[in-house]
């Protein structure tokens, strides 16, 4: 095992946190069902929806993969932005960078204890979501395709959150930029969808392009896979497919910063 990622994990597998983030991760998925459940089967008209055991399964299943993935990039910047960062701000970098670990293995070591702890996070939560599947309305493949969106998704911001680690000198510099980014990331692609159907709300038929400008969303990439018809695969591919380039792009520019000692391009 790269010695970093051994060093990571045992470091933070010792603090607090390690026991507590995931116990409040699984208390506030456990609160989004019961909420949900109780806020639909309580409504007016509630007792046909239901015996429409499909539709609540479906309901609650987006529920809990929303609340996972918001929670999800809630963290990833706790886990990134400050992994090269503390090591500037404690001085260890050089003995990092005159070691027998190179750029590319430093990167990957700080990269790959991040992911592991979203990732035991991201597993802890799998019973949540698999509870579903006794209401109906939801098979392995909409299982599957909420995972896979959501750790794509997740994987790509933290390389983002690491490279901005890697510029900055600062932890708190890191972490409100990598925050910015994730708002970004939301916040412009609603708007420039939403001032494109604007402009060819005039045509008959929606353009085939449309869709591809919620691309960068992280909520669309999860979505558009879901409950969707053949037509929906290709926007769905294109959304995985700029946050993979998006963490190809963040790790190249990483390693070359660590190489360069972590100062500012």
């Amino acid at each position: 095992m790269n010695p970093m990622i051994r060093k990571e994990l045992r470091q933070r597998m010792r603090e607090r946190r390690a026991w507590l983030l995931p116990s409040l991760y699984l208390l506030v998925l456990g609160a989004v069902v019961i909420v949900f459940y109780m806020t639909v089967t309580t409504r007016p008209g509630s007792l046909e929806i239901a015996v429409q055991g499909a539709t609540l399964g479906q309901g609650i299943f987006l529920a809990v993969a929303y609340a996972q993935l918001s929670l999800l990039l809630l963290v990833a910047p706790v886990f990134s932005a400050g992994a090269v960062t503390i090591e500037k701000e404690q001085r260890t970098l050089a003995g990092l960078l005159t070691s027998l670990l190179g750029p590319a293995d430093i990167w990957w070591g700080k990269l790959a204890a991040a992911l592991l702890y979203q990732g035991l996070l991201l597993a802890s939560g799998l019973p949540v979501l698999a509870l579903t599947l006794a209401f109906g309305g939801i098979g392995p493949r909409e299982l599957g395709i909420a995972l896979a969106s959501t750790a794509i998704v997740v994987a790509a911001v933290s390389a983002a959150g690491l490279y901005f680690s890697c510029f900055f000198r600062r932890s708190v510099h890191a972490t409100s930029v990598t925050y910015a980014f994730i708002v970004a990331l939301t916040v412009v692609p609603l708007v420039a969808h939403a001032v494109l159907a604007s402009l060819v709300g005039r045509v008959a038929r929606e353009p085939t392009w449309l869709p591809y400008a919620m691309a960068p969303n992280p909520f669309y990439a999860l979505s558009i896979g879901l409950f969707g018809a053949a037509e929906r695969a290709g926007p769905w591919v294109g959304s995985l497919a700029f946050f993979s380039v998006l963490f190809a792009a963040a790790a190249v520019f990483a390693v070359r910063n660590i190489a360069r000692g972590g100062e500012q391009a």
